[in-house]
């Protein structure tokens, strides 16, 4: 009886090491993304036109290294007029319910920037320079986790031959309502 016993352990021990436990779902919870404008340069403009192409995040790399990669979202308004979102009022540009989890880069992912000048009444080019953003927030299930990035268009025209350029001044993190984090701090 020992014997047999014994081998009932030993497979026993065997299967949960080779075939993997199926983990319970970790749960959902909503992301949402707005964009305001940090009233630098944006005075100089009538118009100031963003056309949005994804919003991505990164997962923190765990154990399958290997298999991490950005998660891709539509958003849920294909173009802003920046020059609406000025100060406090800030423009939703994506909500979604995705799995929980905790994640290490964000990335708003612009296709293009149309300006037109308040003086002139002139298009004007604008340069993005927004790229991915090295930003540590978790979502944790049935929680709801708001990201607010401060825009900021810059007027380097007295630097020929730049011009305009859009880049980000800060951003605030909520939770639930909470601001759990601000940069820059104030």
């Amino acid at each position: 009886m020992t014997r047999s016993s014994g081998f009932l352990k030993t497979l026993l021990l065997l299967l949960l090491w080779v075939v993997p436990v199926v983990a319970a779902q970790p749960g959902r919870g909503t992301f949402e993304v707005r964009i305001k404008d940090h009233r630098d340069a944006i005075d100089d403009f009538s118009r100031l036109l963003i056309t949005l192409d994804r919003v991505a995040i990164s997962p923190k790399p765990g154990l399958m290294f290997w298999q991490t990669s950005w998660k891709e979202f539509s958003p849920s308004l294909p173009s802003v007029d920046l020059t609406k979102y000025v100060g406090n009022e800030s423009a939703r540009v994506l909500r979604a319910d995705i799995d929980a989890g905790a994640f290490d880069a964000f990335h708003l992912k612009i296709k293009s920037v149309d300006g037109r000048l308040k003086k002139s009444q002139r298009t004007a080019p604008v340069k993005n320079s927004i790229g991915s953003i090295n930003l540590s927030f978790n979502i944790a299930p049935r929680t709801e986790t708001i990201l607010v990035l401060d825009l900021t268009v810059i007027d380097f025209s007295d630097h020929p031959p730049r011009g305009y350029e859009l880049s980000l001044k800060g951003y605030e993190l909520y939770t639930n309502g909470k601001l759990v984090d601000k940069i820059p701090p104030g």
